[in-house]
């Protein structure tokens, strides 16, 4: 059980820098796109961040349950995969 809680740490921690840095990368924009004094230039794209969040909590039932393994791949498979879900959610807001 403690391999588990320290397996759900630790994606947290790694996943959740992960898509914070590439939403804040791609909300920013590149040089191109940033001609105005605007910080966000598509902050659609902070829509990593909800989806990140929710395997995050999902994953929080890891304490209360009693079979956590099952609940730890369903939040490490929300969590992964909220990064790629998420941009390709931005790209079809803005367009």
């Amino acid at each position: 059980m403690k391999k588990i809680k320290v397996t759900y740490v630790l994606n947290t921690i790694f996943s959740g820098l992960i898509a914070v840095f590439i939403s804040t990368f791609f909300a920013g924009g590149t040089v191109a796109e940033n001609y105005t004094d605007e910080t966000w230039v598509a902050p659609e794209f902070f829509v990593i961040l909800p989806i990140w969040f929710l395997g995050f909590l999902l994953g929080l039932f890891i304490f209360k349950s009693k079979n956590p393994g099952m609940i730890l791949f369903i939040s490490i498979l929300i969590t992964w995969a909220s990064i790629p879900l998420g941009v390709k959610l931005g790209f079809s807001l803005t367009t």
